[in-house]
Order: structure tokens, then C-alpha cells, then sequence
């Protein structure tokens, strides 16, 4: 029985423990969203493409070694000699000579039974001759082992190589520009959720207030100091309220679900952003970025800068066409039957070397590549000085929306001192009697409104100070 509420100690505990809420900083949404995302191991799978791709590219800078081997069955054996041979005296062939000159006929009539015994002669000589020029090629066997070495080909290696580098080192510039647009969608999202949290608590302010003023109005209806009119006005508001505080609700839940989407948790993890974040932190006041260092560190000018060196290398790889191309092979090659003996039933072997040459001449499809290519290069050139000036225009607005999201805040905070002044003036007064409950709930309204709109201001600075880091190139990222 003890073990038994033990057991039942440990999995309540246990659930407990699982129902509590996972509480959230700022900084650790940011470390699980770059860890534990798909769009990050996308990303270092790229980088890891591109690298073994440039080392593919390197490689070809060595020599390249290869073995082939063939085997061939055929039907016929090979012979050197034909079977019948044409001469000054005749056709020579296996049954013998046939003589074709005419003196030699008359003697072949003349004297038959030599003719006859030289024709026989003839012919099993031939005959021996031609059985030995016969190739048994039936089973052919041929292995061979050789080294390529490119000694100069216009430079392609060395432009490929450049041009994998420079892809590489932009799969590596997107990772982090990836990485970058995933820390701003993640404060977003952790900063909404903080917002529609203190819309949630506001809501629930007004909820009461409203409903204190509902009990306040009914006493006072009552006494016959508050008309029905009054109460259904309070009702109304207390509607109103009511429905705003659904909506936080909702509104937390939905918010909720997308950071934990960004981060790569569960969408229904019951998350808590840490209270510690808070919206009224001291906001930037240094915009002194160096317009040079700003563009630096901005991945649009880095992935262009890379674009422009591969479109260069790519005007290398096209006038690599016009330039000579030497290689260099040495190979081991063994055969049965054997080359080196008559074609022997017997494995040998022999070495060979050679060097290869093309010159083109005309060629004018590689002159009209290298053109494109040179335009092609010139348009990224293009590119940059257009990004440039735009990087320069992001930087100055988002400098200046941060100073008016920080003058809109400073705002929002005074109207909301007076609001909650004005409030407890019209508390105070309607407790006195001369304020209606029209009048104050016109004021918990304002205050409300006010409130809101602090909240507000708030969240749009955060916003403002995350895209101006982000254009300046400040936004540090984890690795």
C-alpha cells in the first residue's frame, strides 16, 4: 500500500510538474528558435553542401587516377593473312596457286604432273603460313590503370575554384541572413505575446472597474439616485469590456502558438514570457552607426559582393574556351591475349605516357559567351551601387522611426498620467455625487483608451529599435 502512494506521489508530481508553464526569456527563445528550427538545419545542410562542393572543385587540381578493365567474347578468331592472295604468278590460296599468266598455263599443259605436285606445295605451304597468323580472339581480356593530370586548361580549374568559394561563402551569408530574419520574427512574436498579456490584464481592470460601477449604480437605483437608463449604460460598458477581455484571451492564445512556433516548441506548450522583459525599457538614443561599417554588415551587399565575384569568374570559365588546353595520361595497360607475343594465350603488360593539346581557332560561341559574361558582371556592379543607396534610405528611416516611436511613447505615457488623474478625479466626484455614472464611465473609458495606447507605443518602439538593429547591421546572432 505504501509503495502504491508512492507510485501515485510520483506520477501526480510528475503531472503537476508537466502542467506548469515553461517560462521564457527573451535570450532563450532566441538560442531554441536558431537550434532547434527546420529553417536552421536547412540552412547548415546547405553550408555543408556548398563546402564539400568547393572541395569537389579543389580537387580537380590533382591528378585523377582510374582503373577500367574489358572482357570480350567474339565468335571468330582474327587472322592476319587472306585465304586466297593475288600474285604475279597466279592466286596463292589454301587449295594451292591458280596461275593466271598465260606462258604459265601453257607449261602447267605441257607439263601437268609437276605443275600439280608445285600447286600442292603452294598451296600447304600457304596453308601453314596462314594457320600461323591466326588470332584466337574468342576471350579477350584487357585491364588498365592510368593517371590524368590537367597541366593547363585555360584556367577553368582555377575560376571554378573561385566560383565555388564565393558560392560557398554565400550559402554561408544566407545562413546568417536566415538566422537574422528569425531572431526579428521571434521578438516580434515574444513581444506580441508580452503586449496582448497586458491587454489581457488591462482588460481585466476595466472588467472590474465596470462591474464595480455596475454594484455602485444598482445601490444607487435603489436610493432612487440612478435611473434605469444609468444601470443599461453600465450594462452595456460591462458588455463591452467583457468582449474586449475575450478577445485578449484569444489573442494571448493565438500569440501564444506563434512563438512557439518560431521556436520549435509544441504549438500547445503553455509558455510564459519571463516579466522581467519589460515594454518601458530605456530605449536607443545613439544613432551614430558609420554609413561604411552599416553596409559591411549587411548580408544584401555581402551576397551581392559574392555575386559580383562569381559573375567575374564566370567571364574566366568563358574565355577559358579561346585558351589551349594540355593534359597529361600515363597508364599501365596489360591484355590477353598478349599484344607483345604474337597474341598469346599469356597476360602482359606495358607502360604509355602522352601529353594532349587543343589550340582552338575559331570559336565563336566562346567569344560571344565571354561578352555575356562581362555584361553580366556589369549588371551585379549595378546591383550594388542601386543596394547601396537603398541600405543608405533604410538606415535614416529606421533611425527616424525609432526617435518617433520613442516621442510617441513619451506621449502615450503623459496621456496616460492624466487619464488615470481625470479617472480618480471622477471617482472621487461621483462618490460625491456630482459626477453621473455617464461621466465616469467616460473617464474609465479614456483611461482605458489611454492605457492601450501605451501599451501601444510600447510594443512599437521594441518594433522600431529590432528592424533599425537589423538595417544597421547591430542585430547579434547567436552561433
Amino acid at each position: 500500500m505504501k509503495r502504491l502512494l508512492i507510485v501515485l506521489s510520483g506520477i501526480l508530481l510528475g503531472c503537476a510538474m508537466y502542467a506548469q508553464p515553461v517560462v521564457l526569456t527573451l535570450d532563450s527563445c532566441r538560442r531554441m528558435a536558431l537550434h532547434s528550427t527546420v529553417k536552421s538545419r536547412i540552412d547548415d545542410e546547405n553550408v555543408l553542401a556548398a563546402k564539400y562542393a568547393r572541395q569537389s572543385v579543389t580537387a580537380r587540381f590533382f591528378p585523377q587516377v582510374s582503373a577500367n578493365g574489358v572482357y570480350l567474347w567474339n565468335s571468330r578468331h582474327a587472322h592476319l593473312l587472306p585465304q586466297t592472295m593475288e600474285t604475279r604468278f597466279g592466286t596463292m590460296g589454301l587449295n594451292g596457286l591458280t596461275y593466271n599468266n598465260p606462258y604459265l598455263q601453257i607449261a602447267e599443259q605441257l607439263y601437268p604432273d609437276a605443275a600439280q605436285s608445285i600447286n600442292q606445295t603452294v598451296g600447304s605451304l600457304y596453308g601453314d603460313v596462314y594457320r600461323r597468323f591466326d588470332l584466337d580472339m574468342t576471350h579477350v581480356l584487357v585491364g588498365q590503370v592510368g593517371v590524368v593530370q590537367p597541366v593547363y586548361v585555360g584556367g577553368r580549374i582555377i575560376f571554378s575554384h573561385k566560383m565555388a568559394r564565393s558560392i560557398e561563402r554565400i550559402a554561408q551569408i544566407n545562413a546568417h541572413k536566415n538566422k537574422t530574419d528569425l531572431v526579428v520574427e521571434v521578438e516580434e512574436a515574444y513581444w506580441r505575446v508580452i503586449s496582448v498579456r497586458e491587454k489581457q490584464k488591462l482588460a481585466e481592470q476595466y472588467v472590474a472597474l465596470v462591474k464595480q460601477l455596475e454594484e455602485e449604480v444598482s445601490l444607487a437605483q435603489e436610493e432612487g439616485m440612478a435611473t434605469s437608463a444609468d444601470m443599461l449604460q453600465v450594462k452595456m460598458a460591462l458588455s463591452e469590456a467583457e468582449s474586449m477581455l475575450a478577445q485578449a484571451q484569444n489573442g494571448l492564445v493565438l500569440s501564444k502558438m506563434a512563438l512557439c512556433q518560431a521556436v520549435g516548441l509544441p504549438l500547445n506548450t503553455d509558455i510564459y514570457p519571463d516579466d522581467k522583459a519589460q515594454l518601458d525599457s530605456v530605449p536607443l538614443t545613439d544613432f551614430s552607426a558609420d554609413l561604411e561599417q552599416i553596409k559591411s554588415h549587411r548580408e544584401e551587399l555581402q551576397l551581392l559582393g559574392e555575386l559580383h565575384n562569381v559573375a567575374k569568374s564566370g567571364v574566366g570559365l568563358a574565355a577559358a574556351g579561346l585558351q589551349p588546353n594540355i593534359v597529361a595520361s600515363a597508364n599501365y595497360v596489360i591484355t590477353n591475349p598478349n599484344v607483345a607475343d604474337g597474341f598469346k594465350k599469356t597476360f602482359e603488360g606495358f607502360f604509355s605516357a602522352g601529353l594532349a593539346v587543343n589550340i582552338p581557332i575559331a570559336h565563336a560561341s566562346d567569344i560571344l559567351a565571354v561578352r555575356a559574361a562581362k555584361h553580366k558582371a556589369k549588371s551585379v556592379e549595378l546591383q550594388i551601387e542601386e543596394a547601396q543607396q537603398k541600405i543608405e534610405l533604410q538606415a535614416t528611416q529606421s533611425a527616424q522611426k525609432v526617435i518617433e516611436a520613442s516621442r510617441r511613447l513619451v506621449a502615450s505615457k503623459t496621456a496616460l498620467a492624466h487619464s488615470e488623474e481625470i479617472l480618480r478625479y471622477a471617482q472621487d466626484s461621483y462618490a460625491e455625487g456630482v459626477l453621473t455614472a455617464t461621466d465616469l464611465m467616460k473617464a474609465q473609458t479614456a483611461w482605458n483608451k489611454a492605457y492601450t495606447g501605451e501599451i501601444d507605443a510600447a510594443i512599437a518602439l521594441r518594433m522600431a529599435e529590432i528592424t533599425y538593429k537589423k538595417h544597421t547591421g547591430q542585430l547579434l546572432v547567436d552561433n
